[in-house]
């Protein structure tokens, strides 16, 4: 399932179409795409994008509310989960930011490249977890975010190294039926955007797991 993930985003073409479904189009990165109503699991842009982002790593908030007291236009309590996130990119000015991210008691909140800020974004929200028969549900997540983006990203770079090296397994090469297929993977990964992602984080990596933080 990820090897069809990698053939959609080695090709620049396809590469656009999944960025669209994700939310990261290149020329306009400010908003976020939401996959749950009503909670604001991806920050929005306030002003020009920047080459960095404020991330908090979830895993690690103790819901002090330190961040928010400081900067309430940029962070903002998940009352659910008892944790901060970052709901505006700079919504608030340089120093209250700055005293926000050195109030931290925990360390939590980081900066991050931008282009890396919707899939850290993404990685530490809760997913639904599959039940079985009686036991299951609730939700989880990798344990450590920063390292599970960072081994994605290597193996992408990896899958890239590859098609370059054996160019004979272009796509301009595929039969109809190939092409077909392709298609259809296509399709489904920019309807189900990062599911086919989170799968494979699910399997690679450990995960928290519960009702609530």
């Amino acid at each position: 399932m990820l090897n069809k993930a990698y053939n959609v985003l080695m090709r620049e073409d396809e590469r656009c179409k999944y960025d669209v479904s994700i939310g990261e189009v290149v020329s306009n990165r400010r908003n976020f795409s939401r996959n749950r109503p009503g909670l604001d699991y991806y920050s929005t842009w306030n002003g020009p994008l920047r080459s960095q982002a404020l991330f908090v790593d979830e895993n690690a908030c103790i819901g002090c509310r330190d961040c928010v007291h400081h900067a309430s236009k940029t962070f903002m309590m998940d009352e659910t989960l008892g944790c901060a996130r970052v709901k505006v990119q700079f919504g608030d000015n340089d120093r209250n930011i700055e005293v926000s991210v050195d109030s931290c008691p925990v360390n939590c909140i980081h900066w991050v490249d931008s282009e890396e800020l919707p899939m850290l974004e993404f990685l530490v929200k809760p997913q639904p977890k599959e039940g079985y028969g009686v036991f299951g549900g609730g939700w989880e997540r990798p344990k450590n975010v920063f390292m599970a983006a960072k081994s994605f990203n290597k193996q992408l770079e990896q899958q890239k190294t590859n098609r370059y090296q054996h160019p004979n397994t272009s796509y301009e090469e595929e039969t109809p039926a190939q092409a077909e297929a392709r298609t259809y993977a296509s399709k489904k990964i920019e309807k189900e955007k990062f599911s086919r992602l989170w799968n494979w984080a699910r399997e690679a990596f450990g995960m928290n797991s519960g009702n609530a933080k």
